[in-house]
């Protein structure tokens, strides 16, 4: 029993080291842990939940295998908010698992409880983070799976987040304000201009920087406290009526609108990263139709018809279309809340 015990710290040890080697071969059986999920839905005793914990299992897995990566290889750089995030995203994996635990345990209240317990966690964690740490956008999860395949080839694009800022790489005379390039952040002979930096470039790539202003804090703010809005809505109004549908759907299409203005203002004001998490919550907009009551009136009937003419017309194609339709019910009762994306 010591002999083992002492071993463990070996074999961690030995663990970090292959993952940090091998990343791309860790994402193989990553992505084999979540195809086991997807097979044990419906097939044993209990199997939502232990699908769903199997899921939450595998994505905690690349989350835990993508810190060793990152701290053996440095791709990027640690933050002092880092811990948050990491908790969020923990949460974020686990919050469906918890709920149907919690519906199993407990009934229908120990369901909302959780719910509301986890989503005022995310609120507050997240408004956390851009007014007190000035994240920016924040993406979901907020730390978003590791890129390996670069790692593998040697080849890594490094994040703009650590992209050497523009306060990094000057400094400001405090008499005359004038933009004083730095000598070891000077650029190759080969490319540099020998214009002098401009002060307004400065002070607007710094103010960008260190917190999101007027338009881009709002729509923030906006899409953040979506869930607690849609769930005091729900409990005024009911869930399944029309009002928290179209409440959370207004703050939705309202927080892109300020950041399509802000874009229009100035460009260059999001990063790259920032502006494809933007595009993700435009594309989401479509889960809008598998929503109660959206689905219940409209999307249901006419997604089923769908599946099951083209399980009837298109070869082999009732191998898909048969379990999607038996199985859409509970997707859509689970998955499709306003609350989880």
């Amino acid at each position: 029993m010591s002999s083992a015990i002492f071993s463990l710290p070996e074999l961690y040890a030995s663990y970090k080291n292959w993952i940090s080697k091998n990343p791309q071969t860790a994402s193989e059986f990553e992505t084999t842990a979540k195809w086991i999920s997807y097979f044990i839905a419906g097939r044993i005793h209990n199997s939502q939940v232990v699908s769903e914990l199997v899921y939450s299992l595998s994505n905690l897995l690349v989350l835990f295998n993508d810190r060793i990566i990152n701290q053996s290889q440095r791709v990027e750089k640690p933050t002092q908010h880092e811990s948050l995030k990491v908790w969020l995203t923990v949460l974020e994996y686990s919050e469906v698992f918890l709920e149907l635990s919690a519906t199993k345990l407990w009934g229908t209240k120990g369901k909302w409880l959780i719910i509301i317990c986890v989503q005022i966690f995310k609120c507050i964690s997240r408004l956390l983070l851009i007014f007190h740490y000035k994240e920016n956008v924040i993406e979901h999860p907020p730390i978003p799976v590791l890129q390996r395949k670069p790692l593998e080839s040697g080849v890594y694009d490094a994040p703009l987040s650590n992209m050497p800022e523009l306060d990094n790489i000057s400094f400001v005379l405090h008499h005359s304000g004038k933009v004083i390039r730095k000598v070891d952040s000077s650029p190759p002979i080969a490319f540099r201009t020998w214009k002098p930096l401009e002060r307004s470039i400065c002070d607007n790539k710094q103010t960008i920087e260190q917190s999101l202003i007027d338009k881009q804090l709002i729509a923030e703010a906006l899409y953040i406290i979506k869930p607690i809005v849609h769930l005091s809505s729900a409990a005024c109004f009911g869930n399944n009526t029309w009002k928290p549908w179209m409440l959370s759907l207004i703050l939705d299409l309202y927080s892109l609108r300020l950041y399509r203005t802000c874009r229009k203002i100035d460009y260059s004001c999001l990063t790259r990263k920032q502006k494809l998490t933007i595009q993700r919550r435009t594309v989401a907009l479509i889960l809008y139709l598998l929503r109660s009551p959206f689905y219940d009136q409209y999307s249901k009937e006419r997604i089923n018809c769908l599946l099951s003419g083209m399980s009837n017309k298109v070869p082999l194609a009732h191998i898909i279309c048969n379990p999607l339709m038996k199985y859409l019910p509970f997707w859509q009762s689970t998955y499709f809340y306003m609350w989880s994306t």
